[in-house]
């Protein structure tokens, strides 16, 4: 009787945990019913009556809250109660890889690290199916229901330019218009705007992390490429890190 209440209760605890796991991971940029898109843990796009998020503007929770399909979009961080989209906190970090071989900027985009602290060169983009697991050192792994993702960040809400199987290169849609949707890269930037400072990449980093830096010293350009910490983000207007995220970024 005894191992039969024992069984019972394991089938129980299995369940409850299936059901968790269902709900803790949903789909992110989807309109909710409180006519908010969370596009990650703590950021959203407003719906305004439509099924299509308006990407004209990122809103961004309060420190300690999370996105939710609750009335008031933002409700406090609770364990009990997961966020309507997945956490963002390796996005674009080097130091998800134990080696710091490779980061994930989304599900399916991914760029290499070559052990810097920064990954650096072209993005590539995970084959249909699989998504960027920063735990495991092929990049791109089955996807599978339920499973933890390192950058849970559709792919269409970042801005770069991917290369497809063929190696030909295909432009994803940007979270803001970009002049030039092509890459540039430092020495490219540093030239265009013709004087010393900081400046965003081109294509612009969503997260607010990498810029760069621009020295002209008489006919010579040096032009670097950096990233602010993990607690703080790049403002192009001030031309410096700031630890209070600008309204554009993810």
């Amino acid at each position: 009787m005894t191992t039969k209440i024992v069984n019972a209760l394991q089938v129980v605890g299995l369940l409850s945990l299936s059901c968790l796991v269902n709900w803790t991971f949903s789909d992110c940029n989807v309109c909710q019913p409180n006519q908010a898109a969370c596009i990650n843990s703590t950021s959203y796009y407003m719906c305004f009556g439509d099924d299509t998020p308006y990407t004209d503007h990122i809103y961004n929770c309060l420190a300690g809250f999370q996105c939710s399909d609750y009335p008031s979009i933002c409700i406090q961080k609770n364990a009990q109660r997961p966020p309507s989209c997945g956490d963002t906190s390796k996005c674009g970090h080097c130091s998800a890889h134990r080696n710091y071989k490779f980061a994930c900027h989304s599900r399916g985009i991914f760029q290499l690290c070559y052990g810097a602290s920064q990954p650096t060169g072209s993005y590539g983009k995970c084959p249909a199916g699989t998504v960027c697991d920063a735990s495991s050192d092929v990049v791109c792994v089955q996807e599978k229901p339920g499973q933890a993702v390192t950058c849970d960040v559709n792919d269409d809400l970042v801005g770069t330019t991917t290369e497809d199987p063929t190696g030909s290169p295909t432009s994803s849609p940007t979270t803001s218009p970009v002049t030039d949707p092509a890459s540039q890269t430092a020495q490219e930037i540093c030239k265009l705007r013709a004087k010393s400072g900081l400046y965003e990449t081109v294509p612009r980093d969503p997260y607010c992390k990498r810029y760069i830096d621009c020295y002209y010293n008489k006919d010579k350009v040096i032009a670097v490429e950096y990233g602010c910490s993990e607690t703080s983000y790049f403002e192009a207007d001030t031309q410096r890190c700031t630890y209070i995220k600008p309204s554009n970024c993810i």
